[in-house]
């Protein structure tokens, strides 16, 4: 009976309710679980970190250095190695020296699209007067503009130097260089060079317009009179009429007298063109000077040939 009022009075968990009691149970377990262990890897990274950092300030490596302690002095790290970072962070950015770097044209204007490398590394994309933190030693600054040369600059950054400003002056290509192209090399004209033939004959172009004429005539009537034959061996032969057979017997005639004429005006063309007289060589100007002594004076004769 008991057991029965007891269910009675307190009836069972709807499975709802018993799942938002055990979410937040379980990730309790969790978090207790896991923390240590979390804890434990962030005190190792800050550990690392201090060391690393005190390491890249002893070599002069100022800017890795500064990352380096950054990350130790986080307040997740243990407040003994934080402490330390702290000050470390301190130190080094008194001890880093930085620049302000500026580009400029010819006539004074700032070209701040100017991007800056720092011993091959990109150090500023652009320039907008701001200083920036490096090592201290000697470096090489390049600066390079669109449109102009690069220059390069060298410097000695000194322990504690804050705001040292270095500018170049950057010289624009000129239009030679950049954009122009130069032109080929001029190659003697034609009628400069005398020719040793005369210039084509017409007797050879003449001739071999008629050869090219009746080639064609001799295919046209070759071709023709073939087929008319052939037609008349397959439809009539030997019975044709003598009509049929005197024009394709003429066709055939024709095409051989084409063919001859061809072959002596191709001839005869090449004969002209080969045994054409050499050109005539090129008038030359001469003048001559004489002087001859007269009574009282003299006399000069100038004669000019052409």
């Amino acid at each position: 009976m008991r057991t029965l009022a007891s269910s009675a009075a307190f009836p069972p968990a709807p499975p709802f309710a018993r799942f938002a009691l055990e979410v937040p149970l379980a990730l309790a377990v969790l978090v207790t679980l896991f923390s240590p262990t979390a804890r434990a890897d962030e005190k190792e990274a800050c550990v690392a970190a201090s060391d690393q950092g005190q390491t890249l300030r002893d070599e002069g490596k100022l800017r890795a250095a500064r990352t380096q302690m950054a990350l130790c002095a986080r307040d997740v790290c243990p407040s003994i190695v934080r402490r330390d970072c702290e000050k470390w962070l301190s130190d080094i950015d008194a001890m880093q020296p930085t620049v302000v770097l500026g580009a400029r044209d010819p006539k004074g204007n700032d070209v701040t699209g100017t991007r800056v490398l720092l011993d091959g590394v990109v150090l500023a994309g652009r320039l907008d007067g701001k200083p920036i933190a490096i090592d201290p030693g000697e470096h090489t600054f390049r600066y390079e503009a669109p449109g102009a040369a690069p220059v390069e600059q060298r410097a000695v950054m000194r322990v504690g130097e804050k705001n040292r400003i270095l500018t170049a002056v950057v010289m624009p290509l000129p239009l030679s260089a950049s954009t122009a192209v130069a032109p080929p090399p001029s190659t003697p004209a034609e009628a400069e060079v005398p020719s040793s033939h005369a210039p084509l004959p017409v007797v050879s172009i003449a001739l071999a317009s008629v050869a090219v004429v009746a080639g064609a005539s001799f295919a046209y009537f070759g071709l023709s009179g073939t087929s008319d034959v052939s037609h008349l061996r397959a439809t009539c032969a030997p019975d044709c009429a003598q009509s049929d057979v005197d024009s394709a017997r003429t066709k055939l005639i024709v095409s051989d007298v084409a063919l001859g004429v061809g072959l002596v005006s191709l001839a005869g063309a090449a004969w002209f063109y080969f045994h054409r007289a050499p050109a005539a060589p090129p008038p030359q100007a001469a003048i001559q000077a004489d002087v001859a002594p007269r009574p009282g004076g003299g006399v000069a004769t100038l004669t000019a040939r052409f």
